[in-house]
C-alpha cells in the first residue's frame, strides 16, 4: 500500500516505524514532490500544512482511499471533493484525549503576546545594530491587565491559565464550550473586544468563523490593544487588521497564520511588517514541536491501521 507523507523530515522514520507492515512511504515537502507521488498513493498523511490539496491535485489521486491530517484544521484540503468521492478526511479535531496535554500552540501564542507587549523585535534589532537605549522600549506590565480570549477550547483554556499565573483577568467568548471554564468571565464578542487590553484568537476555520473579525469588529477593539492570532488567517479580515495597525488603533499584533499561506509573496501584512516593528509574523509554527508532532503522528498511524483493519 502506498502512503504519501508530508511532515518534518526528522519524523519520517517515526512514521515508518508506527505504520503496520505493508506500507511503502513516500516523503514530500513541497508541491512538486507531492505531485510526483499523488497518483499512486492510497493514503495521504499530512503533518505539514505547507502544501495545498485543491480539487485539481486531488483529482490526480486516483487510488486515494483515506486522507489523514495530524492537525486539528484541514482548510488546506478541499474536503468537498473528498466527500463527493466518499474518501474519509480524518483530522485531530475533537480528539481531546490525544490533544489535552499538548501545549506548543498555546505557548507560542503567549510568546507572541509577550513579545508584542515588550516590543521585543525592535529592541533586538537595535541591539544587533549597535544601539543600547532602554528608554526607547517601555514595556507593558501584564499584571492587572485584561486578556480577551476568543475561542475558549483547549488552547484558549491554556491561555487563561498562563494569564492567571501572570496576574491577569480573563474575558472569554465562545458560543459552544460547555462546561464553561471557571477562571474565564463569559462575555459577548462586542464587550470582550471593547474591554480587553490583549485579544487572542483560538477558533477553528469553518463556515461560522470565516472572517469572524471584520472592519466593524476591529473598530470595537479598545484603542492601544494588542492582537494575537494563531488559529487561521481567514478567521479575520486581514485588510481590516492592516487598517487598524496603520491607523494606530491596535498597538501591535502577533500572527502565526496568514490567509494566503504558504503562498505569501507580496502579502500586504508581510509588506507592512518589513517597515513596522509592531507586527510580528511567524510561519505557522505554533504547534510545531518535535515531541508534540511525534505524539500526534503515532495516533494518526494508529487510525490508519484501524481504517484498513491491519
Amino acid at each position: 500500500m502506498q502512503l504519501l507523507y508530508l511532515g518534518p523530515p526528522d519524523t519520517l522514520e517515526h512514521v515508518r516505524a508506527k505504520l503496520p507492515k505493508g506500507f511503502e512511504v513516500h516523503f514530500a515537502l513541497d508541491s512538486a514532490s507531492a505531485d510526483r507521488f499523488i497518483q499512486s498513493c492510497d493514503v495521504v498523511l499530512d503533518a505539514y500544512l505547507g502544501v495545498r490539496f485543491p480539487a485539481d491535485r486531488l483529482s490526480r489521486a486516483v487510488n486515494l482511499k483515506l486522507f489523514v491530517t495530524a492537525t486539528t484544521g484541514a482548510d488546506h484540503v478541499d474536503a468537498a471533493v473528498l466527500a463527493e468521492r466518499g474518501i474519509p478526511l480524518l483530522t485531530l479535531r475533537g480528539q481531546r484525549q490525544v490533544l489535552q496535554n499538548l501545549t506548543p500552540a498555546a505557548e507560542h501564542s503567549w510568546l507572541l503576546l509577550m513579545a508584542c507587549a515588550r516590543r521585543l523585535r525592535a529592541a533586538i534589532q537595535d541591539v544587533v545594530a549597535g544601539e543600547w537605549d532602554r528608554n526607547k522600549y517601555p514595556g507593558i506590565m501584564l499584571r492587572g491587565r485584561i486578556l480577551g480570549i476568543i475561542g475558549c477550547g483547549r488552547i484558549g483554556q491554556w491561555m487563561s491559565r498562563y494569564a492567571t499565573a501572570f496576574g491577569m483577568r480573563c474575558l472569554g467568548f465562545d458560543p459552544f464550550v460547555d462546561p464553561w471554564p471557571e477562571n474565564i468571565e463569559r462575555r459577548d464578542l462586542a464587550s470582550l473586544l471593547a474591554g480587553a487590553d490583549f485579544i487572542t484568537l483560538h477558533v477553528p476555520l469553518e463556515e461560522g468563523t470565516q472572517q469572524l473579525l471584520k472592519a466593524k469588529e476591529f473598530q470595537m477593539i479598545r484603542p492601544g490593544a494588542i492582537f494575537v492570532n494563531t488559529s487561521r488567517g481567514a478567521v479575520i479580515d486581514e485588510s481590516a487588521l492592516l487598517t487598524a495597525l496603520l491607523e494606530g488603533r491596535i498597538a501591535a499584533a502577533g500572527l502565526d497564520v496568514l490567509a494566503a499561506e504558504p503562498d505569501v509573496k507580496d502579502d500586504p501584512l508581510i509588506e507592512y511588517a518589513k517597515t513596522h516593528d509592531n507586527l510580528l509574523i511567524t510561519p505557522h509554527i505554533g504547534g510545531f514541536s518535535p515531541d508534540a508532532v511525534r505524539h500526534v503522528l503515532s495516533f494518526s498511524c494508529q487510525r490508519i491501521a484501524e481504517f484498513f483493519r491491519l
